[in-house]
């Protein structure tokens, strides 16, 4: 199950690299495609998890959380930390999803985002969240406003 896994894996990824590099209007400066993480590593760290969870279905609460912080942290214009906790959970099994790691270690900066960096990555962890068993409610702003610390 394992190898096939891997296989589809692969083949998603050579099939990525054949679509064009080029951002949408207005998004040319943006953050994630200035450092090669778009237009194919939400794909690959989605796909990576997607196969994390498959192998090891004990994480699923764990990458759950992360992926409600990181949404949090992302939705309030920021991405420092936003996939620091993400990034701990695949270094305990790198060996399922390399790729996804690597692709993440990229994106672990503190820096401010722009409105089309927010929206992929704001999909990005959207999506992880329901992978690991989380609600719609769960990424509304008004949770993540409450959980939020007070300035």
């Amino acid at each position: 199950m394992k190898k096939l896994i891997v296989l589809l894996m692969v083949m998603c990824l050579g099939g990525c690299a054949g679509v064009p590099a080029n951002p949408p209007t207005g998004c040319e400066n943006s953050f994630i495609w200035q450092c090669g993480f778009m237009p194919q590593g939400q794909d690959v760290v989605e796909l990576g998890f997607a196969v994390l969870l498959t192998a090891d279905s004990k994480l699923m609460p764990e990458v759950k959380a992360g992926a409600i912080k990181g949404w949090q942290v992302v939705n309030n214009g920021t991405l420092g930390g936003a996939v620091s906790e993400l990034v701990t959970l695949l270094n305990k099994t790198p060996q399922y999803a390399p790729l996804a790691l690597y692709t993440l270690q990229r994106l672990d900066l503190d820096r401010s985002l722009d409105p089309c960096d927010q929206a992929v990555l704001l999909d990005m962890f959207h999506n992880i969240g329901l992978y690991a068993g989380a609600n719609d409610q769960d990424f509304s702003s008004n949770l993540a406003k409450l959980d939020s610390p007070q300035e």
